[in-house]
């Protein structure tokens, strides 16, 4: 239906009241005409000009709607529509790529074992740190510890939500074995690193670096020895402060030694 403005209503009417005169003088002129055996015409007529009124009504109404829609002059009329930028803007933020630093520790005389890490930013500011106790049997060996740490660390992280993670171990044996692809084994421990590596849920790389480089995750590991379970440490040590381009000392103070 056409939406009709007020002029269009105003000249309907003027042409509907006309039409309803013309039609009123015709029938009596047609009735006047038919008494005297002329009436056949009259009729006619009246028809072709309210057909030709109503047409002339629609030319003017379909004018007038499209002059009221019309842009001023000088100004362009645009066409809005969504662009594909709208896309780009529902995309999330690309990730930051978070470090795990892991180690494992065995002390075979005192029948203890442990391992431990801590996960920072890209630029190295402390996310969180852990550290667990492992069950200590007497086959148990060094890198075993580390190939629990390892695991341990990467299940830790996933709960975390994280979805960019770089490990670092600095058991050289054990990293270069778990990124053999074609080292067949049964060692349900490599099998799970492995596994968690290639999940489709994260982008997850394993990486040796120096002993030198890891001694924050080798002091955590020993650190496990003294606990029951698993610890979760908020707050980083001092020793890890201090590494970081000589903090000034009140950030330390308050920090686990």
């Amino acid at each position: 239906m056409i939406d009709f403005g007020k002029e269009q209503i105003i000249i309907y009417n003027i042409c509907r009241k006309k039409m309803n005169g013309s039609w009123s003088r015709n029938n009596e002129k047609d009735s006047k005409q038919g008494k005297e055996g002329e009436g056949s015409g009259g009729w006619a007529s009246t028809f072709l000009k309210v057909a030709g009124a109503v047409a002339a009504t629609a030319a003017v109404a379909g004018s007038l709607y499209s002059i009221r829609n019309q842009a001023p002059y000088g100004v362009q009329q645009t066409h809005h529509r969504r662009h594909d930028d709208d896309e780009e803007e529902d995309e999330e933020e690309e990730e930051e790529v978070v470090i795990l630093h892991v180690d494992g520790s065995l002390k075979r005389n005192e029948q203890s074992a442990g391992c431990g890490g801590y996960l920072s930013s890209s630029s190295q500011n402390w996310i969180c740190g852990f550290v667990q106790k492992l069950e200590f049997t007497s086959t148990l060996r060094e890198d075993q510890t580390e190939k629990e740490a390892i695991l341990r660390g990467l299940r830790w992280v996933q709960r975390m939500g994280k979805r960019k993670v770089a490990v670092n171990s600095d058991c050289k044996t054990v990293v270069d074995f778990v990124n053999d692809d074609e080292a067949p084994t049964n060692d349900p421990l490599i099998r799970g690193i492995r596994y968690l590596l290639d999940s489709d849920e994260w982008e997850a790389t394993l990486s040796w670096i120096p002993r030198t480089k890891n001694e924050e995750a080798d002091k955590l590991s020993k650190k496990a020895h003294s606990c029951r379970s698993l610890e979760l440490h908020q707050s980083p040590n001092r020793s890890y402060l201090l590494n970081l381009n000589n903090q000034i000392p009140h950030i330390i103070y308050g920090m686990s030694n």
